[in-house]
């Protein structure tokens, strides 16, 4: 039963959240401790769109694990329908507050999401899950940014101009066309799955252990994602948003996932299947990536969504998140790419900022 009082919460969505930021951060530990990887996943969508050779193959499986798992709960938890705990809110939200995100909602938030992410080199895993607990000041900054954005952006939303989270429906399926599409998203990304182990067996055997541990990875964080609430697009818009309803939970996923890291992140002087830690070497702290950060910030505040929640909704698919959001977010990086090049060479851009 949820407590309102200025703040709105349901201690049993709490508990979902404690224990769904534990799995995310079990999942991104596995990937750091065994590749000696980050496990950031507007970099990894980035890579699958520009069709990155050399990653392409684990990258795509760790993708379409998130999806696998999010099927596989989607289907036990009635079509998302039922609550995971007794007493909790349901395990995914209703179509209409899916579809609400509106049709320029998905245009506007999946380009600043992917613009931003890829100005600022990360989102939420990223600078957040993996990031924080390494201590890196440019996470510590970029989270800052893109959290504090996101608060400005929803609440503004909210006070200034609709107060309705729903929005009007816009969708073409019915409930009982789910469990149909549900099938169909597990037994495709089953399929990319098997279809990655088969090319990284022909391209280099060797590696084929990349394919293993990234599958792993992004099975459990789908977990992570759908126990904790994050696909749930109301709840991440009234986390952000403050108000008479605000909802906090959310803060837990990160907290839990974040303090999981730091224990593990420092277990290992070495990966157990590579010969260092890919850790990112960049340490400026510079206008791009206070731009980028709240750039993302706003489409996170506008849509609700950033790439690995949206990519764990494909069960319950919209046109509005599925096709749209998820084109405009590629669009999104690829043009922020092509300014970050235009523009690396103008000083204040560059110049550090602390």
């Amino acid at each position: 039963m949820s407590n309102c009082n200025n703040i709105c919460w349901n201690p049993d969505d709490v508990y979902l959240a404690l224990i769904g930021g534990l799995l995310i951060g079990v999942a991104t530990s596995i990937h750091y401790m065994l590749m000696g990887r980050v496990t950031g996943f507007s970099g990894i969508y980035y890579s699958l769109i520009t069709f990155d050779k050399g990653s392409w193959n684990w990258k795509l499986s760790l993708m379409s694990s998130v999806m696998l798992a999010s099927c596989i709960m989607f289907k036990i938890y009635d079509n998302g329908q039922s609550s995971i705990l007794k007493g909790a809110s349901p395990s995914y939200n209703s179509e209409q507050l899916l579809t609400g995100i509106g049709w320029g909602g998905s245009v506007l938030s999946g380009f600043l999401v992917g613009f931003g992410t890829k100005m600022g080199n990360g989102c939420t895993s990223g600078h957040g899950v993996c990031g924080l607990p390494r201590l890196s000041i440019r996470s510590f900054v970029a989270v800052g940014t893109f959290m504090g954005m996101g608060f400005i952006t929803a609440t503004f939303r909210y006070w200034v101009i609709n107060k309705d989270f729903y929005g009007p429906s816009h969708n073409i399926f019915s409930a009982n066309d789910y469990s149909i599409i549900s099938t169909v998203f597990l037994c495709a990304s089953v399929a990319l799955i098997v279809i990655c182990f088969v090319l990284q067996n022909i391209q280099d055997k060797s590696k084929i252990i990349d394919v293993a541990v990234a599958s792993l990875t992004g099975f459990i964080f789908g977990l992570g994602l759908v126990i904790s609430g994050m696909v749930q697009r109301l709840k991440i818009i009234s986390f952000l948003t403050i108000s008479d309803i605000w909802d906090p939970s959310l803060a837990f996923v990160m907290i839990t996932a974040v303090g999981v890291n730091f224990i593990t992140f420092r277990i290992l002087d070495k990966p157990v299947f590579n010969t260092k830690f890919e850790i990112p070497t960049n340490k400026t702290v510079d206008l791009k990536l206070i731009l980028g950060a709240a750039l993302f910030g706003m489409g996170w505040g506008i849509g609700g969504l950033c790439p690995g929640p949206a990519v764990a909704l494909y069960p319950e698919f919209t046109i509005q998140i599925g096709i749209i959001f998820m084109i405009f977010l590629g669009v999104g990086q690829i043009t922020a790419n092509f300014v970050v090049e235009k523009i690396k060479d103008v000083e204040i851009m560059s110049k550090p900022l602390l």
